[in-house]
């Protein structure tokens, strides 16, 4: 397998910074063991600091500009800690993929070490030295985080190539509803406050509810008579193994045939009214299909890998890892000077797009867009 192409930049747009004086760090000291495989400060550093690029303006325009100090999940963390912490975990994982590159046969062709090599190069000519120096970012540095997320790529197809790729129809398929759910437990406000109901509201809502039952006398009734009553029907598609919906709700729409409705469903948080409009959507069921496979690929991956991680004994150095500091800003700007249509699910960041049409991003965390 053989890279297709690399993005010419590892961002959307170069760095921007401004003058800075924070204090260099020692790229060569250690700052986790695999076994006995040191992991050095400046690749954790390069990618922590591409993350904190990649994601800061959006955080910052929801958070404020102190959201590297906040503890946005409750867990008596710091976004900044967060952050650096999924980035080791991340660094575990690629190096211990590229310890069992042999299992598979799975190597880097001359052609790709060029690409990587390449790419690099655009990266380090396209930002400015300011830029580069806060990212830690070298040649060598920036190099070796390419190659770890492509052999990451490669590993990913290499463990799921015997995957069991047979779905049958019914598994697959994907029936679609419309559904008018009341809630009956609480409510949001303007300032999503939420505020729970008192038992005369709920008994309100109830009664509403067994009106727009009654109301109903044929199943298209459903959305002119909830309209009537202030509320709205929502739709959607759901499969013989669908965990999202309410269990007795999902019982009644199991129950149901094309074009019928139900009675009015109630359960301990909601009322709801459903119709099911098709036995089988394609599109949707396409999609399940695909969404199937791939939940079994990565159930494999992440099975193999977890395994692999149990075997080899990782040692992170907090003390090293707490001189990455988020303190100077690092933002994004301009456009990508790259010339090919961007992948499905493209993100700003590095990619290495294979033939199979699988892509790697650089990414520890969720983007907050």
């Amino acid at each position: 397998m053989k890279i297709k192409r690399f993005a010419a930049l590892l961002l959307a747009g170069v760095l921007c910074t401004t003058a800075f004086t924070g204090c260099a760090l020692n790229k060569n000291e250690t700052v986790a063991t695999l076994g006995d495989q040191e992991i050095k400060l400046g690749v954790a550093n390069f990618m922590c600091r591409y993350q904190q690029a990649r994601l800061e303006d959006a955080y910052k325009s929801y958070f404020g500009d102190e959201v590297w100090s906040k503890d946005l999940y409750g867990d008596g963390s710091t976004l900044e800690d967060t952050t650096k912490s999924q980035l080791m975990k991340s660094l575990q994982e690629m190096y211990t993929l590229q310890l069992h590159m042999d299992d598979y046969g799975v190597t880097i062709s001359d052609d790709e070490k060029q690409s990587i090599t390449d790419a690099a190069t655009a990266f380090m000519d396209a930002n400015s030295k300011d830029a580069l120096e806060e990212m830690g970012a070298t040649q060598d540095i920036v190099e070796e985080v390419l190659t770890l997320y492509t052999i990451k790529d490669k590993m990913y197809d290499a463990i799921v190539a015997d995957v069991d790729t047979d779905i049958s129809d019914d598994e697959a398929n994907m029936r679609a509803y419309s559904m008018l759910k009341i809630p009956t437990d609480g409510t949001y406000d303007s300032s999503y406050q939420y505020t729970e109901y008192t038992d005369d509201q709920k008994a309100e809502l109830t009664q509403k509810a067994q009106d727009v039952a009654a109301a109903i006398e044929q199943p298209s009734d459903l959305e002119s008579v909830a309209e009537q009553y202030g509320f709205s029907v929502s739709t959607g598609t759901y499969d013989s193994d669908d965990s999202n919906l309410d269990s007795d709700v999902k019982t009644a729409m199991d129950g149901l045939k094309e074009g019928e409705i139900s009675d009015l469903i109630t359960t301990d948080k909601a009322l709801y009214i459903v119709r099911i409009d098709s036995d089988h959507d394609e599109e949707a069921t396409q999609k399940n299909r695909e969404d199937i496979l791939k939940d079994r690929k990565d159930t494999l991956y992440n099975d193999t890998l977890s395994k692999w991680e149990e075997d080899a004994e990782w040692k992170v150095k907090d003390k090293v890892v707490a001189k990455i500091k988020f303190t100077n800003s690092l933002t994004q700007q301009t456009e990508s000077t790259e010339t090919e249509e961007p992948s499905q699910g493209d993100t700003a960041g590095t990619e290495a797009t294979t033939e199979s049409g699988a892509s790697e991003t650089i990414d520890g965390t969720e983007s907050a867009n």
